[in-house]
């Protein structure tokens, strides 16, 4: 080869090729964790806003306010106490609601549902939601301040 000539030999490109795949074989795994991570709280932020909503037009209309918990279809259900008014939320494909606790008692029916008082206070609820990478968020009502509150972990108490 003449030393005059430029550019890059095809064992070089391939090396570079080669690097670039390996770059990304490792590096994949864990750019997934983070947006299954991202997704668990995001959804958890947004069922945690539901019922802050909830609570809200509880107290400001002076009337009941029913939030179902579906966890046969992924979703959540805001209706009055006459279940009119009816919002969807639908959990995303990536998070799913694992586990929920009515007064303290885990309940296996397919949908529980949460009442919001119009004297600010609400039933005793908690939510394990479980991201696709297997990580765990829980949303924790307050049934006298009918606040909500979001911890990680995966035990319910």
């Amino acid at each position: 080869m003449n030393g005059s000539q430029k550019g890059f030999t095809l064992l070089e490109i391939i090396i570079v090729l080669l690097l670039i795949t390996l770059i990304m074989a490792v590096s994949y795994p864990s750019l997934s964790r983070g947006t299954a991570a991202l997704s668990l709280r995001t959804t958890g932020r947004d069922i945690l806003n539901t019922f802050r909503y909830a609570r809200e037009k509880a107290v400001t209309r002076q009337s009941g306010m029913l939030i179902t918990v579906d966890r046969e279809n992924q979703k959540l259900c805001l209706t009055d106490d006459f279940g009119e008014g009816n919002r969807e939320y639908l959990l995303p494909d990536t998070v799913r609601i694992q586990r929920v606790l009515l007064g303290g008692a885990e309940t296996e029916d397919a949908a529980v549902t949460v009442r919001f008082l119009p004297n600010g206070s609400s039933d005793t609820v908690e939510i394990l939601l479980q991201s696709r990478n297997g990580s765990f968020l829980r949303i924790v009502s307050d049934p006298i301040s009918g606040g909500a509150c979001i911890r990680p972990g995966e035990e319910i108490l």
